[in-house]
This record gives C-alpha cells, sequence and structure tokens, in this order.
C-alpha cells in the first residue's frame, strides 16, 4: 500500500527508501521551488509577450504554440538561473550533491482538450517512467507553475505499484527517441512516436495530489501515473526532472521494475549536482553492460 507524505521528518536514505516501495512524498518549505516558481512564471509571461499563459491557447493556434515551445523549452533548460535552482531543489531536499546526479529540467504544458496536445505538448496516458528506460534508481521531481486542478493534473495508480501490468514498452528505444527530440515542432495532429503505455488499463481507484505552487512531489520512475485530460479551460505548466543516487546503483537499491521490454537507457543524461560532471561509465555499465551497436544518438541534448 502506498503512502503520500508530506514533509516526512526522516533521513535521506530512509526517504529514498519510502520512494522506492512506492510511497509519493510532497515537501512544502523548500525556497528553492518557490524561486523556481517565479522564475518560470517571468519566463512564461516574457514568452508569451502579453498574453496570459493559461489562456494563450485562445489566442494562438497549436501549431503556433508548437514552435514557440519547441524554440523555448531548449534554451530554459539551460539557463545558469535554471540549473541553478535545479541543483539548489536536490540539496534542500537532503541529498548529497557529490553523489547525487540529476538531468535537465523539463518544463510541461498541458493544453485544453481539443488544442495541443501532442509532441512539444504530450498529454501522456498510464504509463511508469521506467517504461521511457528509466532507471530503477531513478526518483522525479514534479512541481506546478500555477494552481493545478483536479481537471488539467496528473494522477496515480499506488495500487498497480510493484506489480506487473501489461503495455507496449517493447516498442520504446531510448536512442532513436533522442533522434525524434529534433522535429518536435512538426508534431502537432498526430503524434506516430513510439509511446510505452498500459495497455486497457482502468484503475478502480486513482490518486490525485494537487501541490500548491511552491511545494514539489516525489515520486519513484516505477510509479504508474498519467496525464489527466485538460477539460479545464486552462493552460496548466509544470516542470519535472529526474535525480539518480550512484550509492543506490552501486548497491543495486531501487524501485522493483517487473514489467519493462524497452531499450536502451537514460542514465547518461545525468549530470552530477555538486559541478555538472557526466554520469561515470561505471554507473552505465551497470545499467547497461554491453553499450548499443552502431551509430546511435546515446543522450539526449536539448540543443539537436
Amino acid at each position: 500500500m502506498s503512502t503520500i507524505l508530506v514533509n516526512p521528518g526522516c533521513s535521506n536514505i530512509e526517504l529514498r527508501e519510502s520512494l522506492y516501495a512506492g510511497d509519493i512524498v510532497l515537501l512544502t518549505e523548500l525556497p528553492a521551488v518557490g524561486e523556481l516558481v517565479e522564475h518560470t512564471r517571468a519566463e512564461l509571461n516574457n514568452l508569451f509577450d502579453g498574453h496570459d499563459p493559461q489562456h494563450v491557447h485562445e489566442q494562438l493556434s497549436p501549431e503556433e504554440l508548437a514552435v514557440i515551445l519547441s524554440k523555448w523549452k531548449p534554451a530554459f533548460m539551460r539557463m545558469d538561473r535554471s540549473m541553478q535552482l535545479a541543483r539548489e531543489i536536490v540539496e534542500q531536499c537532503g541529498f548529497n550533491p557529490e553523489t547525487t546526479h540529476f538531468d535537465l529540467l523539463k518544463p510541461r504544458t498541458s493544453y485544453p482538450v481539443g488544442h495541443l496536445t501532442t509532441g512539444i505538448a504530450y498529454a501522456f496516458p498510464w504509463h511508469r517512467d521506467t517504461w521511457y528506460a528509466a532507471a530503477p534508481q531513478q526518483i522525479n521531481l514534479w512541481l506546478p507553475i500555477w494552481e493545478p486542478r483536479r481537471n488539467n493534473a496528473m494522477a496515480f495508480d499506488p495500487g498497480a505499484f510493484g506489480k506487473k501490468v501489461p503495455n507496449n514498452s517493447c516498442d520504446f528505444d531510448y536512442y532513436r527517441r533522442n533522434v525524434e527530440r529534433a522535429s518536435l515542432d512538426k508534431v502537432v495532429k498526430t503524434d506516430t512516436r513510439a509511446q510505452p503505455g498500459a495497455i486497457d488499463w482502468n484503475p478502480e481507484h486513482e490518486d490525485i495530489v494537487l501541490p500548491s505552487p511552491g511545494s514539489i512531489l516525489l515520486f519513484s520512475a516505477d510509479q504508474l501515473h498519467r496525464s489527466i485530460p485538460n477539460t479545464s479551460g486552462l493552460a496548466r505548466y509544470s516542470i519535472d526532472y529526474r535525480i539518480v543516487e550512484t550509492s543506490d546503483i552501486e548497491s543495486g537499491r531501487g524501485a522493483p521494475v517487473l514489467d519493462n521490454a524497452c531499450t536502451g537507457t537514460a542514465i547518461r543524461d545525468f549530470l552530477r549536482v555538486s559541478d555538472g560532471a557526466q554520469m561515470p561509465d561505471a554507473m552505465v555499465r551497470i545499467i547497461e553492460p554491453e553499450p548499443p551497436a552502431g551509430d546511435v544518438v546515446l543522450t539526449f541534448d536539448p540543443k539537436r
């Protein structure tokens, strides 16, 4: 049984073990989260040049938004301020910056049903991030930029944690996805990319957690979750990124990952929090003992 823990007073290793066991953690008192919200709001207000970001879909077409976002999102990920706040959040969560690695901030956009819901603003069905080549040790961090609502947020199926769920993760190749990311602005009407998801999955119960802006959710990459179809009339903006503790890779501590069949690993994308160093090759070899053959794109580069 999964539990939602709010500001748990535990050690970092106890926190990680709780997440690997299926618990969801909500932290509400981290100064850097509020600073990241303010930074992102300022960026979005500037990006849309006077249009209210939550209503911008009423003024711009899906095609126009796809072009704007495909240029802005990679730039936002690489901003010094974005990178700095990402590191500060990890440290304020209690993780060791010398042994914890993070990937780039990913600004997410969820527009109302009938507008842009593919490509750069893809609405995810029931899935685990492990089906998208996440390591068993990956911990996801998610925070809203404006107040989320029940009909434009994210849902979890905690009852599926540690159980096998029918899925099509066998169709997903992470290295092919790294190539596809270069042309997301062209994916507007129909998204033909391989998208891992649960097959015929209709849980009896789902949990919806609505953190206020300035709060952040932590959960295992092996949690089954989805984007709720946005019927709120408002655009939802959020940020997620991921962290991995290398001592957990070495020890084999992590989530169960019972039903993943994808190809590749995202572990090379992670940078050390303290200094931005690449994930050590020794860690990569634990996750993927044999490197892929041929000319493949191993890492996600937002500048591509």
